[in-house]
């Protein structure tokens, strides 16, 4: 009853993103404001004030995050294998690993934490939501260099290759959510203490960041893009939603993770590819329409995935 009472609210928002797209009641042009909100304000203000007032006991974040690290690594690599196996073309091997390994932490994986780990009243509890938004503070840069890494690995040399990954590169030290990430991790270092007042500022503002993301990804799912690429884009999302939980549960039980520590990793790994995997690939010349048939596959699969991760005790 505990997995139900978790996914289906989360589930219910999904398909009523689903829903007002389809059914026109809220326009395309609806849904890509709302992200730029979720992206630009939303999130980077839940990051800042939960990563600047995280009161982390000993190296749990630490041990949280090289458990996701070790995750990242494991699906990469099993990236490659499959995808050399499949005989998936060069121009198309980043999108296929790209989409093995990113998850979509920040939109799905934090929310579906914050709700199912909440104290028994339903409120957030601090404890729990300050590490998963510590160790996802400490992942996101990673994860950001290493999809530019494997997008730019599978082109073939060009003359503005260099141009692209200049451009890249200031796009990422500009992008909200490394910034918020780590402009909270400087409040941790330095034991600073976040005013009142910009803490209820950030906090109204990041509780809109649940709703927005969950409906957002159910407004993007698009079966079209399943038809000729059913294969490649099954396989990448079993290594995301699949390869990837059982690779940080054998490392985090190597790590020696608390049973609430290794929840918050499992459900963190068992996300699906994150729909920033599809931008990404169409600016970096990489097959944008295999990205965007390993979200909609992985969205899927993810769900019995997360409702593992939720068993686990």
């Amino acid at each position: 009853m505990e997995i139900l009472n978790t996914l289906i609210p989360l589930l219910a928002l999904v398909a009523l993103g689903a829903v007002l797209r389809r059914g026109r009641f809220a326009p395309s042009s609806f849904f890509q404001e709302a992200n730029r909100l979720l992206y630009w304000i939303a999130l980077p203000a839940l990051l800042f004030f939960q990563t600047a007032e995280a009161k982390i006991e000993g190296d749990a974040a630490v041990r949280v995050f090289l458990t996701l690290l070790a995750g990242m690594v494991a699906c990469v690599g099993a990236g490659y294998l499959v995808a050399r196996l499949l005989r998936i073309p060069g121009t198309a091997t980043g999108a296929f690993v790209q989409g093995a390994y990113r998850g979509n932490m920040a939109y799905v994986g934090l929310p579906v934490i914050l709700l199912a780990l909440a104290a028994p009243d339903g409120q957030p509890a601090p404890g729990i939501n300050a590490l998963a938004v510590l160790s996802l503070a400490f992942l996101i840069p990673i994860y950001n260099l290493t999809a530019v890494t494997v997008l730019l690995a599978g082109r073939p040399a060009a003359p503005g290759i260099g141009q692209t990954a200049r451009k890249l590169a200031a796009a990422m030290a500009t992008n909200p959510l490394i910034l918020a990430c780590l402009a909270g991790l400087l409040f941790v270092v330095f034991k600073w203490e976040l005013p009142a007042v910009v803490h209820q500022i950030c906090a109204t503002l990041g509780a809109m960041s649940t709703p927005l993301a969950l409906l957002g990804v159910g407004a993007s799912l698009s079966f079209v893009t399943l038809r000729d690429r059913l294969v490649p884009a099954t396989a990448a999302a079993l290594i995301k939603v699949a390869g990837a939980p059982l690779a940080g549960y054998l490392a985090g039980s190597w790590i020696g993770l608390s049973p609430v520590e290794l929840r918050i990793a499992l459900i963190f790994l068992a996300t699906p590819t994150a729909t920033a995997s599809y931008v990404m690939a169409e600016q970096l010349g990489s097959d944008e329409m295999l990205a965007g048939a390993i979200i909609v596959m992985s969205t899927l699969l993810s769900v019995p995935a997360l409702t593992a991760s939720l068993l686990i005790r």
